[in-house]
C-alpha cells in the first residue's frame, strides 16, 4: 500500500572518524489504489474569543463618539470595518458552503477565553444550519486567554476517533495564561495523531505555537492585517481561503498514524526526526515508536533522520533497523513496513565528498529553520551575527527555490541593517515561515556545495 525509499546522504563514510553524522531520507508515497481513496476527516476548530478578538483589522472605521467596557477595558465605539472574530466567522461559513465537504466529514467548534466550551459537538459537515448557528455563537464571548483549557476540550472530542483524518485548527491573537498546560498536552495530541495547524495574529507567542505544531506534526502560520504582506506571512483577508486550503490538504492525507520504530546498534544514536516535505515539523524523540503524522496521496512525504555515530573500523555494517506501521482510513485497513536494515560502508583513507543531492537538499531545508531560530534569538544582543545567519539561510532558500522565504528573509535583513533589531512581526514571519511549506528537491545540489560545506553539514 505504500512505496518506501530509504537513502543515506552518503554511500561511503570514513572509518575511524569519531562523532560523525549520517542523514537518512525516508520517502513515502502511497500506491495508486490508496492515493485515490477519499478518507473521512474530523476537524475541531479551536477559536480564541478573548476581548482582543473584537479589534477591527480590515476596512475603514468611523468613531461613533460612544465608549463601552469589555473585560474591564474601556474602548471607543466605531462603525465599519471587520474585526478578527468577524473574519473567523466568515471563514468558517465559507468553508462549510465551499462544496468540498461531505457527510463523512465532521466538524466541531470549541471556543476559549477565560474558560473553554464546546459550541457544537462533532457534526456532519452537511448539517450547515446547525454549524452556522454554532459559528455565530462565537460573537457572544469575551475574556482572557486560556488556551490550555481549549486544547483539552478539542482533544477530548478527537480521542478515540479512528480511521479518520484528525486535525485541530487553532486561531489565537494573544498570550495565554496557561502555557505550561498547552505544552504538556501537546504530546497527547501527537500520541493521538492529531496535528495542530496553529494560526497566530497580533500579540501571540510564536514559540508556543511553533512548539504545538512541531510536536503534533502540524504547521504554524503568521496571520497579519496587511492586505499584501508578501513572503511567508498570510493576510487576514485571505483567511477564508487559507482555512479551505488547510482542509483540502487534510483530505489528501490518505495514510495516517505513521509510527516509526528505530533500533540502533551500539555506538549509534538517533538524534533527530524531521518532516522535510511538503511542510516541516520536528518530532519529539520521547515516544517509542515515534509518531510522525500522515502521508499525502498525491505527492511524496519526506522525513530526514539524523544519526550520530562513534568511530568504526572499515567494514560494511548494519547501524539500525527501521520499521513502520500506518493506517489507511479510506480502506479501513492497517499496514506495516517490516524491519528494514540500514547498512553503511565505512572505508579507510580518503573519502570522496560526493553526497546524495536529494537528501542533502532536504537536510538544508531543515537547517534553514535552525539558522532562522538562532538569528532571531540573538538579533538584539548581536545583530551582526544575526545578519550573517540570516544571509546564510537566505542563500539556501535561493539555492533550493523557496521564493516566499527568500522574500521574507530579504525583508528581515533590510530591517536589521536599518534598525539593528527585528520587529515583532518580522520575527514571527521568518520563524513560522521557515516551518511552513517546503520545496520538493531536484537538480544537482553537489554542483553548488563546496567540500567544506558538505563536511560541515554532514559532521565529517
Amino acid at each position: 500500500m505504500l512505496n518506501v525509499q530509504i537513502a543515506p546522504h552518503r554511500e561511503f563514510l570514513p572509518a575511524d572518524s569519531s562523532e560523525q553524522k549520517l542523514f537518512v531520507m525516508l520517502k513515502l508515497r502511497p500506491k495508486k489504489e490508496v492515493a485515490n481513496t477519499r478518507p473521512p476527516t474530523t476537524f475541531v476548530f479551536l477559536i480564541d474569543t478573548s476581548g482582543s478578538m473584537r479589534e477591527v483589522v480590515v476596512g475603514d472605521v468611523v468613531p461613533t463618539g460612544n465608549t463601552f467596557m469589555v473585560d474591564g477595558q474601556e474602548y471607543m465605539g466605531v462603525t465599519g470595518g471587520e474585526t478578527k472574530i468577524d473574519i473567523v466567522i466568515e471563514s468558517l461559513k465559507k468553508l462549510i458552503h465551499s462544496g468540498k465537504l461531505s457527510a463523512s466529514d465532521r466538524i466541531a467548534i470549541v471556543k476559549f477565553d477565560d474558560s473553554a466550551a464546546t459550541l457544537i459537538q462533532l457534526t456532519p459537515a452537511t448539517q450547515t444550519s446547525q454549524l452556522e448557528s454554532a459559528i455565530e455563537q462565537l460573537r457572544e464571548f469575551s475574556g482572557g486567554t486560556r488556551m490550555g483549557a481549549g486544547l483539552r476540550g478539542a482533544l477530548s472530542l478527537l480521542s478515540g476517533q479512528n480511521m479518520t483524518i484528525r486535525r485541530t485548527l487553532l486561531f489565537t491573537d494573544g498570550q495565554t495564561f496557561d502555557e505550561d498546560v498547552c505544552r504538556a498536552i501537546a504530546s497527547e495530541f501527537a500520541s493521538n495523531n492529531t496535528p495542530i495547524t496553529a494560526l497566530g495574529v497580533g500579540e501571540f507567542n510564536e514559540n508556543l505555537l511553533t512548539y504545538l505544531s512541531d510536536t503534533t506534526g502540524g504547521i504554524p502560520l503568521h496571520i497579519v492585517a496587511e492586505e499584501n504582506p508578501g513572503g511567508a506571512a498570510v493576510s487576514i483577508s485571505k483567511l477564508p481561503d487559507t482555512i479551505i486550503q488547510e482542509f483540502t490538504q487534510a483530505q489528501q492525507e490518505v495514510i495516517t498514524n505513521l509510527a516509526l520504530t528505530v533500533k540502533t546498534v551500539k555506538g549509534v544514536k538517533l538524534t533527530r526526526i524531521v518532516r522535510a516535505y511538503p511542510s516541516q515539523a520536528e518530532f519529539s524523540l520521547t515516544q517509542d515508536p515515534y509518531p510522525i503524522g500522515n502521508a499525502v496521496g498525491n505527492d511524496e512525504t519526506v522525513f530526514i533522520l539524523e544519526f550520530s555515530m562513534e568511530s568504526r573500523a572499515a567494514s560494511r555494517v548494519r547501524i539500525a533497523q527501521l520499521g513502520l506501521t500506518y493506517d489507511v482510513p479510506g480502506q479501513n485497513r492497517r499496514g506495516e513496513l517490516p524491519p528494514a536494515n540500514l547498512l553503511v560502508q565505512f572505508v579507510a583513507g580518503q573519502v570522496a565528498a560526493q553526497v546524495d543531492q536529494e537528501v542533502m537538499g532536504y537536510v538544508q531545508q531543515c537547517n534553514i529553520s535552525q539558522l532562522v531560530g538562532d538569528a532571531t534569538r540573538i538579533a538584539e544582543s548581536n545583530p551582526q551575527k544575526a545578519q550573517e545567519l540570516l544571509e546564510t539561510a537566505r542563500r539556501m532558500t535561493v539555492r533550493i527555490g523557496n521564493d516566499a522565504m527568500t522574500q521574507s528573509l530579504n525583508q528581515a535583513q533590510d530591517e536589521l541593517r536599518k534598525t539593528r533589531r527585528l520587529s515583532d512581526g518580522t520575527r514571527k514571519t521568518v520563524k513560522m515561515g521557515s516551518k511552513g511549506k517546503t520545496v520538493k528537491m531536484g537538480g544537482d545540489i553537489n554542483d553548488e556545495l563546496s567540500e567544506e560545506q558538505i563536511r560541515n553539514l554532514s559532521g565529517t
